[in-house]
């Protein structure tokens, strides 16, 4: 499974973009909102990827530069710059993996203690 498809984002891109041209698209107001929002996201994830590739070229100019000629400061930026494009990749696959359709909602989760819990506070309480 690729994660980040982008042939695939740009066509649901350009579908989504071209049903935003149809006079009746805008009648359906929570339809309309639903749709611009996942453009809106779709074209977060495209940018983030193209600023991500463009990152990695750079990265590996900077790589070729170290071969031919050994420089420290150099060497910290590009190990700087390799820490920076992980985290943004983390990100991404991420945002990309809590695309489903309702990863978008709010969740209310509640948090209860289990008896471990309770048993290890009267041990301690019985060992003071």
């Amino acid at each position: 499974m690729n994660l980040f498809d982008i042939s695939k984002i740009e066509e649901e891109l350009k579908v989504l973009e071209k049903e935003t041209m149809n006079p009746e698209f805008w009648n359906n107001s929570k339809n309309s909102k639903l749709v611009l929002q996942k453009i809106k996201n779709l074209k977060n994830k495209k940018d983030t990827f193209e600023k991500i590739r463009k990152e990695l070229i750079n990265l590996e100019e900077m790589n070729e530069l170290l071969l031919l000629e050994d420089d420290e400061t150099l060497s910290k930026e590009l190990l700087n710059s390799s820490k920076k494009i992980d985290k943004d990749m983390e990100k991404l696959e991420l945002a990309t993996l809590l695309s489903g359709k309702y990863d978008s909602n709010n969740a209310i989760i509640t948090l209860h203690p289990g008896a471990r819990r309770n048993r290890v506070t009267r041990l301690g309480g019985n060992a003071l």
